[in-house]
């Protein structure tokens, strides 16, 4: 049977997780310099606030591709990733790893 959370840790983590929401770094940057552990960071983030962790619908926007095009291009904000229907998965990985480095 898991252990009642204390609300001492409770709120020393709301604390943790608004701090960083408004300090408006990444939340690997933000862990990195605050010396808090990552994952510690995003269990207690997702328990705090589920809700944030499903994506809407309004977040995505559908598009059609033209006829005889091939591939997929991939737009968030102002950064687009096209992938050619025989794309090297080992590039958009390495790609993947730069963004996720990158405050947007």
């Amino acid at each position: 049977m898991p252990q009642p959370i204390s609300e001492e840790k409770r709120i020393d983590w709301q604390e943790r997780v608004l701090l960083q929401k408004e300090s408006g770094q990444t939340m690997s940057r933000w862990c990195r310099e605050q010396q808090v552990d990552y994952n510690s960071f995003l269990y207690w983030k997702d328990k705090l606030h589920p809700a944030e962790k499903t994506l809407k619908r309004s977040s995505f926007q559908e598009l059609t591709a033209p006829l005889g095009t091939t591939g997929v291009s991939i737009e968030y904000k102002e950064v687009r990733i096209i992938l050619e229907k025989r794309f090297d998965a080992m590039v958009l990985a390495q790609c993947l790893q730069v963004l996720k480095g990158v405050s947007c």
